[in-house]
């Protein structure tokens, strides 16, 4: 038995397993329910697991096995039950056309909210996301702003009246998160300002410790000869660097400095 024409898509779509014209598309709804009834009654006939266990049907010469007649029974059942509800049917109609060369553009000169807008927005969502008619046919469903809303909030959206009666909430709402931003950069500067404080104050402490230490000739002592000596310590380093004149011998350098360092002292104790 070779009574249906099957698709030869892996998965075909409604349209496709019902076989509809473009024609049978602009029948009214009444003979559209008496064209899907027929034809389905006549696939039940051909796949239902209970009356097709004795039937031998062939797909282009193949005996079609016990898994197949039911997995296209399913896909009958599927396709029937969207196809009999106007709905379901507009909704996988916009997703099967979901493509941009038919896909209205936004249009500033219109409403914001208009269905044209809409429809602009909704079709670029399905692209982004990448949605399926099984998981987001509710998505597919909504044919304007207020079904979207709704499927979105699981809510109808607020009417003229509703706005104008919470609009003084909705302003003490954006005031408040307004206020908690704004203190909270309050905060920040004030954290920024107390570390730099900090570490003003941590490097006046070092620049105090180190003219302390100078004062105190870095341990050297306070006394006239202990400056003295530091002093021509400090000399004898610099003329080593600079290498001038005769001076290249650190023990020449040495005794010409105590030589001072004794001038010095005896005239200290003068």
């Amino acid at each position: 038995m070779n009574l249906h024409p099957w698709p030869n898509k892996r998965n075909p779509s409604p349209y496709e397993i019902f076989d509809l014209s473009d024609g049978d598309m602009s029948l009214s709804q009444l003979e559209m329910n008496k064209l899907l009834k027929k034809k389905y009654v006549s696939y039940v006939k051909l796949y239902h697991p209970d009356l097709s266990k004795n039937l031998q049907i062939y797909h282009k010469g193949s005996l079609l096995s016990e898994n197949i007649k039911r997995q296209r029974f399913d896909q009958v059942q599927e396709a029937y039950d969207i196809l009999k509800d106007p709905r379901r049917r507009v909704a996988f109609r916009r997703y099967t056309t979901n493509n941009w060369d038919e896909a209205p553009r936004y249009n500033q000169n219109t409403a914001p909210f208009s269905k044209q807008n809409y429809e602009a927005y909704r079709r670029a969502q399905g692209h982004r996301s990448s949605k399926s008619f099984k998981a987001d046919e509710e998505f597919w469903s909504a044919g304007t702003w207020e079904d979207y809303y709704k499927m979105k909030y699981n809510r109808a959206p607020p009417t003229k009246e509703e706005l104008e009666k919470n609009k003084y909430k909705i302003l003490a709402g954006v005031l408040l998160v307004a206020s908690l931003a704004f203190s909270l950069q309050i905060m920040l500067a004030l954290d920024r300002t107390n570390e730099y404080l900090l570490q003003s104050r941590l490097t006046n402490l070092q620049v105090m410790e180190d003219l302390q230490h100078s004062t105190d000739n870095y341990g050297d002592g306070l006394q006239p000869l202990d400056r003295m000596r530091r002093f021509l310590i400090s000399r004898r380093s610099t003329l080593l660097m600079k290498e001038k004149g005769d001076i290249v011998d650190d023990t020449d350098l040495k005794n010409q400095d105590d030589e001072l360092l004794i001038k010095y002292a005896q005239k200290v104790e003068k």
